[in-house]
This record gives structure tokens, sequence and C-alpha cells, in this order.
């Protein structure tokens, strides 16, 4: 039997399609984590691959290997982590379970709350914050609010089943971050995607999880189902998220604006400059 490979998750309904495959699969072992640990995991080589926010992979990259700049102005990526050539976490409009909720008006926000369980979520919300809103606030943590005299944000950061469930009845307005990005762009959200240590088995990484999200892609009606038994969220709502809004696609024009996005999220000093994308299928 093959070495068993370890892969690390997220305990995420939109991850849950891409992950209920490998569960119990001969030669993997699975390793769940939040959404703001697995970069750590697997910079600290503790998995072959993870389920990447990804505006982490720039941060990985650049933590083993800055980018150069080549003569010819062409940028060299490191070679150390890349993305696998499979389904990935994404969105072409809105996605429902990412929505900043304002408590004031949307030019006059002086303090925006992020979620740390996030990391994708958080950029996001500062690029259309500042770029579309054209306001610069202040941007906290829960736990930077605990440090100061309680007093309510301007706009908050709702993620995940809050999102799904709530209809904000103290709020002035809320809007989808997933609609925004296409709204401003015209291109795919690419919110996570699989990346693997370039060091690793590639093509057997790719097939073991390739296979495991095409199976687990056809439960998605199950998954919804399952879901609404704990969640505030109702049943519709939930298959609406898993069938409709969110979108298990990796191709082209999701590496498009996958690109665009970090991009973006350097000219904003969220993430380090200069380090290009790479997919596997390329090295």
């Amino acid at each position: 039997m093959p070495d068993e490979i370890t892969v690390a998750v997220p305990p995420s309904l939109s991850a849950r399609p891409l992950v209920v495959g490998l569960e119990g699969r001969a030669g993997v072992r699975l390793v769940s984590a939040p959404w703001q640990s697995l970069a750590a995991l697997l910079r600290g080589g503790e998995c072959d691959a993870a389920l990447l926010p990804s505006v982490d992979y720039p941060r990985i990259a650049a933590d083993v290997e800055r980018a150069r700049t080549l003569s010819a102005g062409v940028r060299q990526a490191p070679r150390h982590f890349v993305i696998l050539p499979v389904p990935a976490i994404t969105s072409r409009g809105a996605v429902g379970a990412m929505k900043l909720v304002g408590y004031a008006e949307k030019d006059k926000l002086r303090r925006v709350l992020l979620d740390p369980a996030s990391p994708t979520g958080n950029a996001l919300v500062h690029i259309f914050v500042q770029r579309q809103l054209k306001v610069r606030p202040h941007f906290v943590y829960p736990e930077e609010v605990g440090l100061k005299p309680p007093r309510s944000p301007d706009a908050e950061l709702v993620a995940g089943d809050r999102a799904l469930a709530a209809d904000f009845p103290r709020a002035a307005w809320d809007t989808d971050l997933g609609a925004e990005w296409h709204r401003m762009t015209y291109l795919p959200m690419v919110y996570a995607m699989w990346v693997a240590r370039a060091d690793g088995d590639l093509a057997r990484l790719t097939a073991v999880i390739g296979e495991a999200a095409a199976a687990g892609l056809e439960t998605r009606e199950s998954i919804a189902a399952r879901a609404a038994e704990q969640s505030q969220a109702t049943p519709e709502v939930l298959r609406r998220f898993l069938l409709e809004q969110t979108r298990y696609v990796f191709g082209p024009k999701e590496q498009q604006g996958l690109e665009v996005f970090l991009d973006m999220a350097a000219d904003e000093r969220l993430v380090p400059e200069g380090v290009a994308l790479v997919v596997a299928d390329r090295v």
C-alpha cells in the first residue's frame, strides 16, 4: 500500500462536498482545523495538502522564498507550494455565506469588524470597502474590541452559517461580498483551493482529491438536508447555497479571478506582492 497522505480540511459547510469523499478512504488521513489554522499546518509540514483560504497562498509561498523579478519583468514564482487542478470553493455572483453588514451610512464607516475565522473574507472586505465604498476605516478583530470601551462597529463581516441564517434586523444595509466582487471584476471569486507541498506526490494527491470531490459533489442534496438539522438557516437556503451559489470549479476564469484578487490584496498590503500562482499541471 502506498504511504499514507495527510490532508488538512476545515469543518465548514462549503467545504463538505469536497471533504466527504475523503472520509474513511484507505491511505488518507484527515486533519480538521479552522480556516485560519490550515496555512500553519501546511507550512509546518504537518500535512501534504490543505484546502487553503486563497488569501493564504501568497503568504505561505513568500514565507519560503520571496518571488524574484526577472530582468524581463516576468515574475518567477516560488516552487515550494502548488495549487492542485481540482475543484475549489468559488462563486460567480452572490455566495450567500459572506456578507458585510452595516449599521452606519456606507460613506461614514469608521470601524469595521472582521472575522478571524474568515481569512479570505477579511481581505475581500478590505478591498470592497476601500475600492468601492471609497472609505478608509479601522479594521478590527473581536479581541481588539475587547480592549477598548464597548462600542458597536459601523459594519461587520458575517460569514458562514450566521450569514445564511440571519436577516440582520438592526442593520441599515447588508451586501453579499460574492455579488460585489463579480460586480467589480466580472470574474469568479475563489475563496479556497487545494494547495500541496511541491515535493509531494502531486499526481496521487490530484487523483485522490479530485475523485473524492467528484463523488462528494453528487451528495450535496443530502449534505444540505443534514446541515438543516443543526442550522438556523432554512433547508431551501442551505440547498441553494450548496447547489447554486457555491461553484466547485477551478478553471481558467477562476484562476484569472484569483490572480486579480491576490493582486488587489497585495495593493492593499494584505499579502506579499510578486507571488505568482503555480498550478500543479504547469510544474
